[in-house]
């Protein structure tokens, strides 16, 4: 394997720098994972953080994208742009959605995936990439895998995985106030939202979801955002993606950043990552 540091031309060349950034970056930073075969496909991987956190070194970046390309993938990990006071969306997916146009011009399939709120802005940018393929200027990503992603502002009440969380310390659990104030801090104004083209993936119409590639969505067992994910599957499939959904037993919410708390918690993540590459290669095949 080999792992450089490189920059992908970002959305955000004639921004204002006074203004709050909804574009995203001039130069997007990559980290590369070339794995030592020549590789069956190219995956863009964001990490979670709930949009305002995350760094190329954590595990959930770094750990997982040395496990894709121990499995034979070419993996673009992305420092997107963070929200903050100064930076709101659509920057961050936008950051995302340019290194996957970027990673479109190598050779073989085309995979874009992410963990948490990671997993919502790899949406996003497949949904790009699905528009610049409808006008004729880049093909489309092939698949889509999220990790135990947030998709949805307004969760629905679901009593099992409730039960399951209610034991959870505070730090692992994302309830209904949580998730508001992560979207609504993503953001930011409404109105200036709006007017950006900020959207939120689970609001998102039929028509404009359908457009998604097949999609692998892993969640994590005992985790509120689990309703999200499972919810967001059933979207799919009422628009004709094909979806596999699986949960991974035993498991909170950014099990995936822990790898090393434990030998089962390494197992759970290598589980999953090797789910996904089984999964990919159904799809994938000729």
């Amino acid at each position: 394997m080999r792992i450089s540091s490189i920059e992908v031309a970002g959305p955000a060349r004639d921004r204002d720098p006074a203004a709050i950034n909804r574009l995203g970056s001039a130069a997007v930073p990559v980290r590369l994972y070339l794995p030592a075969e020549a590789p069956w496909a190219t995956l863009v991987w964001a990490h979670g953080g709930s949009f305002s956190r995350g760094t190329l070194d954590w595990p959930e970046a770094d750990w997982v994208s040395q496990r894709f390309a121990d499995a034979g993938v070419r993996v673009y990990s992305v420092d997107y742009a963070l929200a903050t006071e100064t930076v709101k969306a659509p920057a961050p997916g936008n950051d995302v959605a340019a290194v996957l146009r970027a990673a479109a011009e190598e050779a073989g399939p085309l995979v874009a995936g992410g963990a948490s709120a990671g997993a919502h802005l790899a949406v996003l940018a497949a949904l790009a990439q699905a528009d610049l393929a409808g006008s004729g200027i880049a093909r489309p990503a092939d698949a889509l895998i999220l990790e135990y992603p947030t998709l949805h502002r307004v969760q629905r009440a679901d009593a099992a995985i409730a039960a399951t969380t209610a034991r959870l310390p505070e730090r692992r659990r994302f309830g209904a106030e949580r998730i508001a104030e992560m979207y609504g801090f993503y953001l930011g104004d409404p109105a200036a939202a709006a007017a950006a083209g900020a959207v939120v993936a689970g609001e998102l119409p039929p028509e404009r979801l359908a457009l998604l590639p097949p999609t692998v969505i892993v969640n994590a067992d005992a985790d509120d955002l689990r309703a999200s994910g499972e919810e967001f599957a059933e979207q799919l499939r009422a628009t004709g993606v094909p979806v596999v959904e699986a949960v991974q037993p035993g498991t909170v919410h950014g099990y995936l950043n822990r790898p090393e708390e434990s030998d089962r918690a390494r197992a759970d993540a290598q589980e999953t990552v090797d789910r996904f590459v089984r999964e990919l290669r159904g799809i994938l095949a000729p």
